[in-house]
């Protein structure tokens, strides 16, 4: 790819939140990127309402987090309102996070706080830019994109792109990348209106007296979105928005008796389908977000999910970009993203099952099993914890130590670090959530109940030469005036939760998940794990792992170049 004064090293085509948070994820640390949208304005449609705790835990570390709390909605549980008129309640008390609930805002609000956000970081979206065109080789890839208008058209140069711009994505379409499903046979109609009924504002509810189904998720200003799933007409490709007397008269027939809605702002259709591609990286080309996945609204899964692949190839381009890593590095956000995507999939449509049997057989037998489940706390815990994506891991992803927990470990290689209160830092209170904000990986030290903190310091500073790559937290039982930036666990509680009662070694990816984890004196452990990082596979004399990519050098092979061709048919001036 030849040198060009409009080459970046990165450029996202999308800038819904899955796109933008990626942008801050590469500009926080220093990486030079561009992001593209052919739309000239952002959307004010509401669209995502739900955020899940692990999400939240997300924009904790970015320190935008409270912008959400201010503005969203608290939900603290689900009510099933089944065919026998039972009401099952699963409580979001039990998610293992800081933040055990889900939040419900308008996607516009979390749009508007990710963009401002970017905008602070130096980044400004290039709106009414359309991609017209995309050729790679194996050092870079040419974009070609036109403005909304098609008045003028303008080359691109730059050494990663990556495709956030939707199900629809043209960044996937052009380079021919599978996206494999197929459509669940429904039109959901949507309405955010208020409703006068004695139900809690502060749980969502689904209603499921028939064999369809009836959500309502609490908004705030004490306003409610309902979906409504119909048969679609097979005659046209999507459906017109619904009149507020369709929506009156299901939700009359789906619902409970007596509700009464009204003051609609927002009627909308969409046609809901089950796809994913199992190739998240081809080459110098990523996908993210919708562009990767997409599913039924059950769960409220779709932006939580985009904002997790953001999150994890967000860390791994920029340690590539800055020279920190090699390339290997980039095999591991598919190997790491797709089975998370899948497992998402298969959630969402099980919750859609659930929910709408035809069987009245099946539906007596879910009415007597859910409140049974909801009454088992560890399966209400697993319930929900899934549901909040908090746990989500990478236990068998190419870059955990293991794949399975032993006995001796607190927290196995992979796993989320859980969250642990009753720390001090300075004489504030924190929790270890709040030692992750950095960006880089993060050492926690844990000293010891009674080692002192001479090993300690001596880990410390081994690592600390290392540049950027990783930021070194000693956690120790009590505060030290001789150690200003030392950590207090005065109750031991991180130390109990980790079992270091000798100290040990948590290395912490910038995602927050669990690097390695082992004794205080086993320093070649952590070595390990960074030499991974920063040698490739070939260097290492290792057995490369079987990984289903090609070279940007292969994408103009075949039919892969009509595609192209075809996308670049557009004007030029």
């Amino acid at each position: 790819m030849k040198s060009n004064q409009n080459h970046v090293s990165v450029v996202i085509v999308g800038a819904g939140p899955t796109g933008v948070l990626l942008a801050i994820e590469l500009a926080r640390r220093g990486v030079e990127v561009r992001v593209l949208d052919k739309q000239l304005a952002r959307s004010p449609e509401s669209r995502a309402i739900g955020i899940h705790a692990r999400t939240l835990e997300l924009f904790h570390q970015l320190g935008i987090v409270e912008e959400f709390l201010d503005l969203g909605h608290q939900v603290n549980g689900a009510m099933f309102h089944t065919h026998a008129r039972h009401s099952t309640r699963v409580r979001f008390g039990r998610i293992d996070s800081p933040y055990p609930f889900m939040l419900t805002l308008s996607q516009a609000e979390t749009q508007r706080i990710l963009d401002e956000k970017l905008e602070r970081l130096g980044v400004t979206i290039e709106r009414g830019a359309e991609v017209a065109g995309i050729e790679g080789d194996a050092t870079g890839v040419e974009l070609v994109t036109v403005a909304a208008d098609r008045s003028r058209e303008r080359t691109l140069h730059t050494d990663w792109l990556i495709g956030c711009d939707g199900a629809r994505s043209v960044v996937r379409r052009s380079l021919n990348m599978s996206f494999d499903g197929d459509e669940y046979g429904q039109d959901w109609l949507m309405a955010e209106v208020s409703i006068d009924w004695p139900l809690p504002h502060d749980h969502f509810h689904v209603f499921a007296y028939t064999p369809s189904v009836l959500p309502a998720f609490p908004l705030p200003s004490h306003r409610w979105r309902v979906f409504v799933p119909q048969v679609p007409d097979r005659a046209v490709a999507e459906r017109e928005a619904p009149t507020m007397k369709e929506i009156e008269r299901l939700v009359a027939e789906r619902g409970p008796a007596g509700i009464r809605i009204g003051d609609p702002t927002l009627l909308a259709a969409f046609r809901c389908y089950r796809r994913h591609t199992k190739i998240m990286r081809s080459g110098r080309v990523f996908l993210a977000g919708d562009a990767a996945h997409v599913h039924s609204p059950a769960g409220g899964q779709g932006m939580n999910t985009g904002l997790g692949d953001a999150f994890n190839l967000g860390w791994k381009l920029s340690l590539v970009v800055q020279g920190q890593a090699t390339t290997d590095l980039l095999d591991t956000y598919q190997r790491e993203r797709v089975p998370i995507a899948e497992g998402v999939l298969g959630l969402t449509h099980a919750l859609v099952k659930t929910f709408t049997m035809p069987s009245s057989g099946k539906r007596w037998l879910r009415d007597r099993l859910l409140p049974v489940a909801s009454r088992t706390p560890v399966a209400e815990r697993r319930f929900v914890n899934r549901m909040a994506q908090v746990s989500h891991n990478y236990r068998s992803g190419p870059l955990s130590t293991r794949n399975a927990r032993p006995l001796s470990e607190p927290v196995a290689s992979g796993e989320r670090l859980p969250d642990v209160e009753g720390l001090e830092r300075d004489g504030r209170a924190i929790r270890t959530l709040d030692l992750l904000s950095g960006g880089a990986h993060t050492l926690l030290i844990l000293s010891g109940e009674r080692n002192g903190l001479a090993l300690a310091d001596e880990t410390a500073a081994r690592f600390d030469r290392r540049d950027g790559l990783i930021r070194t937290i000693t956690v120790a039982p009590g505060a030290d005036p001789h150690h200003p930036g030392v950590v207090a666990d005065p109750q031991l509680r991180a130390h109990r939760r980790f079992r270091a009662r000798r100290g040990r070694l948590l290395l912490v990816r910038p995602d927050g998940y669990v690097a390695c984890s082992a004794p205080l004196d086993r320093t070649d452990l952590v070595e390990k794990y960074l030499e991974r990082l920063t040698t490739s596979t070939d260097s290492r004399r290792e057995p490369r792992r079987a990984m289903t990519r090609c070279d940007a050098s292969e994408l103009l092979e075949g039919h892969n170049a009509s595609a192209i061709g075809a996308l670049r048919s557009g004007a030029r001036t």
